[in-house]
Protein backbone atom coordinates (compact mmCIF):
# COMPACT_ATOMS: atom_id res chain seq x y z
CA UNK A 1 0.00 0.00 0.00
CA UNK A 2 1.77 2.83 -1.26
CA UNK A 3 0.90 6.64 0.88
CA UNK A 4 0.05 7.80 -2.80
CA UNK A 5 -1.18 4.40 -4.53
CA UNK A 6 -3.83 3.87 -1.50
CA UNK A 7 -6.64 4.87 -4.44
CA UNK A 8 -7.08 7.98 -3.06
CA UNK A 9 -8.53 8.52 -6.80
CA UNK A 10 -10.76 5.75 -6.36
CA UNK A 11 -12.46 4.77 -8.90
CA UNK A 12 -11.41 6.69 -12.14
CA UNK A 13 -14.95 5.93 -12.99
CA UNK A 14 -16.57 7.82 -10.45
CA UNK A 15 -17.60 11.28 -12.01
CA UNK A 16 -16.41 13.15 -9.05
CA UNK A 17 -13.65 15.72 -9.03
CA UNK A 18 -10.60 15.28 -7.06
CA UNK A 19 -9.25 18.08 -5.22
CA UNK A 20 -5.94 17.51 -4.19
CA UNK A 21 -2.32 19.40 -4.09
CA UNK A 22 -0.45 20.49 -6.90
CA UNK A 23 2.47 18.40 -6.68
CA UNK A 24 0.12 14.83 -7.04
CA UNK A 25 -1.48 15.59 -9.71
CA UNK A 26 0.86 13.71 -12.14
CA UNK A 27 -0.19 10.68 -9.71
CA UNK A 28 -3.53 11.25 -10.61
CA UNK A 29 -3.00 11.26 -14.44
CA UNK A 30 -1.07 8.12 -13.56
CA UNK A 31 -4.26 6.36 -11.72
CA UNK A 32 -6.59 7.17 -14.99
CA UNK A 33 -8.14 10.79 -14.26
CA UNK A 34 -8.55 12.97 -16.71
CA UNK A 35 -7.67 16.32 -15.98
CA UNK A 36 -11.39 17.77 -15.38
CA UNK A 37 -11.34 15.37 -12.90
CA UNK A 38 -8.75 17.01 -10.66
CA UNK A 39 -8.24 20.19 -9.03
CA UNK A 40 -4.78 20.98 -8.04
CA UNK A 41 -4.22 23.96 -5.22
CA UNK A 42 -0.80 24.91 -3.78
CA UNK A 43 -0.72 25.08 0.13
CA UNK A 44 -2.85 28.05 1.82
CA UNK A 45 -2.92 30.13 5.05
CA UNK A 46 -4.93 28.50 7.53
CA UNK A 47 -8.06 30.37 6.96
CA UNK A 48 -8.47 29.92 3.58
CA UNK A 49 -7.06 26.00 4.09
CA UNK A 50 -10.56 26.06 6.60
CA UNK A 51 -12.94 27.76 3.88
CA UNK A 52 -12.03 25.59 1.03
CA UNK A 53 -12.19 22.98 3.20
CA UNK A 54 -15.87 23.40 3.23
CA UNK A 55 -16.30 23.72 -0.11
CA UNK A 56 -15.25 19.97 -0.49
CA UNK A 57 -17.72 16.83 -0.07
CA UNK A 58 -15.21 13.95 1.24
CA UNK A 59 -11.39 13.74 2.94
CA UNK A 60 -9.79 10.85 2.46
CA UNK A 61 -7.23 10.19 5.17
CA UNK A 62 -3.82 9.00 4.13
CA UNK A 63 -3.07 5.72 6.10
CA UNK A 64 0.55 5.90 6.66
CA UNK A 65 0.86 9.54 7.23
CA UNK A 66 -1.89 10.96 8.76
CA UNK A 67 -3.90 14.43 8.58
CA UNK A 68 -2.89 14.97 11.77
CA UNK A 69 -3.69 19.35 12.09
CA UNK A 70 -4.90 19.61 8.72
CA UNK A 71 -7.53 16.61 10.24
CA UNK A 72 -8.17 19.34 13.02
CA UNK A 73 -8.98 21.60 10.45
CA UNK A 74 -11.14 19.35 8.11
CA UNK A 75 -13.42 18.24 11.11
CA UNK A 76 -13.69 21.91 12.12
CA UNK A 77 -15.03 22.70 8.40
CA UNK A 78 -17.73 19.49 9.39
CA UNK A 79 -16.02 17.75 6.21
CA UNK A 80 -16.75 14.24 6.75
CA UNK A 81 -13.74 12.23 6.23
CA UNK A 82 -12.26 8.53 6.37
CA UNK A 83 -9.18 7.17 8.03
CA UNK A 84 -7.61 3.64 8.32
CA UNK A 85 -6.10 3.29 11.66
CA UNK A 86 -3.11 1.01 10.67
CA UNK A 87 0.33 0.13 13.97
CA UNK A 88 2.37 3.37 14.32
CA UNK A 89 1.07 6.60 16.23
CA UNK A 90 1.44 8.54 12.90
CA UNK A 91 -1.40 6.15 11.26
CA UNK A 92 -4.17 6.45 14.16
CA UNK A 93 -3.90 10.38 14.79
CA UNK A 94 -6.83 11.17 12.67
CA UNK A 95 -8.79 8.45 14.01
CA UNK A 96 -8.34 9.63 17.59
CA UNK A 97 -9.46 12.97 16.41
CA UNK A 98 -12.90 11.13 14.94
CA UNK A 99 -13.40 9.35 17.76
CA UNK A 100 -13.53 12.59 20.05
CA UNK A 101 -16.33 14.17 17.75
CA UNK A 102 -18.61 10.93 18.81
CA UNK A 103 -18.67 9.95 14.91
CA UNK A 104 -15.89 7.44 14.97
CA UNK A 105 -17.81 4.60 13.97
CA UNK A 106 -18.99 6.22 10.71
CA UNK A 107 -15.51 7.85 9.79
CA UNK A 108 -12.85 4.73 11.12
CA UNK A 109 -12.75 1.72 8.91
CA UNK A 110 -10.66 -1.40 9.92
CA UNK A 111 -9.50 -2.27 6.50
CA UNK A 112 -8.12 -1.12 3.40
CA UNK A 113 -11.35 -2.84 1.40
CA UNK A 114 -13.29 -0.71 3.99
CA UNK A 115 -11.68 2.29 3.29
CA UNK A 116 -12.35 1.93 -0.22
CA UNK A 117 -16.10 0.72 0.68
CA UNK A 118 -16.97 3.69 2.37
CA UNK A 119 -15.56 6.09 0.28
CA UNK A 120 -17.07 4.76 -2.77
CA UNK A 121 -20.34 4.47 -0.88
CA UNK A 122 -20.48 8.13 0.64
CA UNK A 123 -19.17 8.91 -3.02
CA UNK A 124 -22.06 7.82 -4.63
CA UNK A 125 -24.97 8.65 -1.95
CA UNK A 126 -25.03 12.22 -1.52
CA UNK A 127 -27.87 11.78 1.41
CA UNK A 128 -25.30 9.46 3.52
CA UNK A 129 -22.59 12.12 2.99
CA UNK A 130 -24.90 15.31 3.37
CA UNK A 131 -26.17 13.26 7.02
CA UNK A 132 -22.66 12.85 7.91
CA UNK A 133 -21.97 16.48 7.05
CA UNK A 134 -24.92 17.71 9.37
CA UNK A 135 -24.28 15.53 12.26
CA UNK A 136 -20.15 17.27 12.42
CA UNK A 137 -21.56 20.13 12.35
CA UNK A 138 -23.91 19.47 15.30
CA UNK A 139 -21.29 18.35 17.42
CA UNK A 140 -18.48 21.41 16.48
CA UNK A 141 -19.20 23.65 18.77
CA UNK A 142 -19.72 21.37 22.19
CA UNK A 143 -16.74 18.46 21.06
CA UNK A 144 -14.23 18.27 23.50
CA UNK A 145 -11.91 18.34 20.15
CA UNK A 146 -12.87 22.14 20.20
CA UNK A 147 -13.07 22.67 23.52
CA UNK A 148 -9.89 25.01 24.03
CA UNK A 149 -10.83 26.60 27.43
CA UNK A 150 -11.13 22.77 29.00
CA UNK A 151 -7.55 21.66 26.91
CA UNK A 152 -6.26 24.92 28.45
CA UNK A 153 -7.40 24.16 32.32
CA UNK A 154 -6.31 20.69 31.68
CA UNK A 155 -3.03 21.63 30.56
CA UNK A 156 -2.49 23.65 33.56
CA UNK A 157 -3.77 21.31 36.10
CA UNK A 158 -0.79 18.73 34.77
CA UNK A 159 1.74 21.14 34.80
CA UNK A 160 0.77 22.62 38.13
CA UNK A 161 0.95 18.75 38.92
CA UNK A 162 4.29 17.93 37.63
CA UNK A 163 5.82 21.41 38.99
CA UNK A 164 4.43 20.39 42.18
CA UNK A 165 5.62 16.88 42.44
CA UNK A 166 8.99 18.53 41.28
CA UNK A 167 9.20 20.70 44.01
CA UNK A 168 8.42 17.96 46.64
CA UNK A 169 11.85 15.87 44.97
CA UNK A 170 9.39 13.57 43.03
CA UNK A 171 9.17 12.66 39.26
CA UNK A 172 6.44 13.51 37.30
Amino acid sequence: MGCLKINLYLHASINYTRWILRYLVHDGAAQGLQPDQIISTDVAMNNEHIRRSALADLFLDMPLCNAHTTGIDILWASLPMITLPLEKMATRVTGSLCLVTGLGEEMIVPSMKEYEERAVSLALSRPKLQALTNKLKSVRMTCPLFDTARWVRNLERGNFKMWNLHCSGQHP
